[in-house]
């Protein structure tokens, strides 16, 4: 009888699996894939480092180190958003207050500025005489613009003393620890306080129609102008002069950018709310 199918297939497998390679032949196997090396992210050094910034993401700084040689950034770029995350420093009064008393440094820290500031400032606010122009004293007195002016000047005093942080000094030496600032209110006028000072005094003249206080202010702002000149030649020595000077090529002494003082007015506002 023929063998079926079935029992036909069951010898031809039984035949393979008991089968044996030819001596001197090696079985046919697949090599193992070998494994490729983990190479570590290719990390090169940045040459940039920024000084100032708070730990984390990177922001916006004031300076910052490019191939071992300090350099400003530009000023816009620390204007408001990202440029007063690390300029509202919570102010030492107590440090502040030991400076102005220490007579340790008495005529060594160019004081005659701060006392003549205090006289102008206090003249204004309570003259000791009034000037008679007859019916030109009406031209002097603008209340609603006065009051506009006075608002500008709280804007300027509270974010530049806000952004100054504990480099705030009264006098035209910068304190030792001082940080050169770019940002805020430092980023539309190099003086900001000066600045609110002057606007302020003359928004009062322009409240009360006083031509008197008015002499007076423009002798402050002439003094103040003085007093910002001092203090910026002490910066440029500290900070450099190819530093600073970029930075003064930028924004102005005394009188404010018109175009960044929009933020400067948002950062007040957002400050006084939180409050």
């Amino acid at each position: 009888p023929r063998p079926s199918r079935a029992s036909m297939a069951c010898t031809i497998v039984s035949a393979l699996a008991t089968a044996r390679p030819p001596a001197g032949t090696r079985p046919r196997t697949r090599p193992t894939p070998r494994a490729r090396p983990i190479r570590p992210p290719n990390l090169v050094a940045n040459p940039v480092s920024f000084v100032g910034g708070p730990s984390g993401a990177p922001r916006a700084p004031n300076t910052m180190i490019v191939n071992n040689r300090r350099e400003l950034l530009p000023p816009l770029a620390v204007a408001g958003g990202d440029g007063d995350e690390t300029l509202d420093e919570t102010l030492d009064v107590d440090a502040v207050m030991k400076e102005i008393t220490d007579t340790s440094q008495l005529g060594q820290r160019d004081e005659a500025f701060f006392v003549g500031q205090m006289v102008l400032v206090l003249l204004v606010a309570f003259p000791p005489f009034q000037m008679d122009l007859g019916d030109d004293d009406a031209k002097f007195g603008d209340p609603l613009f006065g009051l506009a002016t006075m608002a500008l000047a709280a804007v300027l005093l509270v974010q530049g003393s806000k952004n100054l942080g504990n480099s705030l000094t009264p006098f035209p030496k910068p304190r030792a620890d001082n940080k050169l600032k770019t940002g805020g209110a430092y980023a539309v006028v190099r003086h900001p306080m000066y600045s609110g000072l002057i606007f302020g005094c003359f928004g009062v003249a322009l409240l009360t129609g006083d031509p008197t206080r008015t002499l007076f202010t423009m002798a402050l702002a002439a003094l103040l102008n003085a007093k910002a000149a001092k203090e910026e030649d002490y910066l440029s020595e500290m900070h450099g002069a190819d530093v600073y000077g970029k930075y003064a090529m930028e924004v102005p002494r005394l009188i404010p950018r018109i175009d960044g003082m929009k933020q400067v007015v948002q950062d007040f506002a957002d400050g006084f709310e939180s409050k």
